[in-house]
């Protein structure tokens, strides 16, 4: 009897044993099954272009209606919308795939969309768009202030010089760029002009080794300006 016993105690243990690595099992199975969510295709407003559907709410401002596709696996949205004249960001949720939001006019923007789950962490990022808001009464609109490409924030360079690229957009043609200064020097912000050009790249010329922060100020043929976001690079 105590053999049938200890038999019987340990055929019992087993199935326990057994019984619960099948629910650990389940339970990977069930997370890995979970698919994180897709990102959006933007839709509206365009890209790089004047937005003039807009209604205008005040001498200063109107509300412009974003759109977006709807994407796979996603239960809410944040449009994220950045104020290219000041840097500054907001973040509008919405479980929509529209939404109206008040801009100011005569403005450039950029607008992305984070895709969510309330499954997963897991997020997806759409493509980052530009658009200029448009203005009662303009007919010449200021460039978008140039994207910085070359050097990359932050990044250490080796050796004692660099070529300093960047990128322009004019919403009324390309060829509306008249200028760029090029502003560079290891204060923040930058005040000593490095040079002016209508390029859009440039030698940085001789360095000492150090913190550098640059910039550039786009001017159009109707004499606008815009200026863009400081970047700084360390010479090693």
């Amino acid at each position: 009897m105590k053999k049938i016993a200890v038999i019987g105690i340990g055929l019992f243990s087993i199935l326990i044993i057994m019984s619960c690595g099948g629910s650990k099992n389940e339970t990977n199975e069930a997370e890995s099954a979970i698919k994180p969510p897709e990102s959006s295709v933007l839709i509206f407003p365009f890209k790089d272009e004047i937005c003039t559907t807009g209604e205008f709410i005040s001498d200063t401002e109107s509300d412009v209606e974003f759109e977006w596709n709807s994407s796979e696996n996603t239960d809410s949205y944040e449009v994220i919308l950045k104020d290219l004249s000041t840097n500054n960001e907001a973040t509008i949720a919405t479980s929509n795939t529209k939404i109206k939001i008040t801009l100011k006019q005569n403005n450039p923007y950029t607008w992305k969309v984070i895709s969510k789950s309330n499954k997963t962490n897991d997020n997806a990022i759409s493509e980052e768009w530009r658009l200029y808001n448009a203005s009662q009464g303009i007919k010449n609109y200021a460039p978008f202030p140039a994207t910085l490409v070359h050097p990359e924030d932050e990044n250490t360079i080796i050796g004692k010089s660099t070529n300093l690229e960047w990128q322009g957009m004019d919403v009324d043609g390309f060829e509306d760029i008249e200028l760029y200064d090029i502003l560079l020097g290891t204060e923040n912000p930058p005040t000593t002009l490095l040079n002016t050009t209508t390029e859009s790249e440039i030698a940085s010329g001789t360095l000492n080794s150090g913190t550098y922060y640059w910039r550039i100020t786009t001017t159009d043929k109707s004499g606008n300006k815009t200026t863009s976001q400081i970047n700084s690079f360390i010479v090693d």
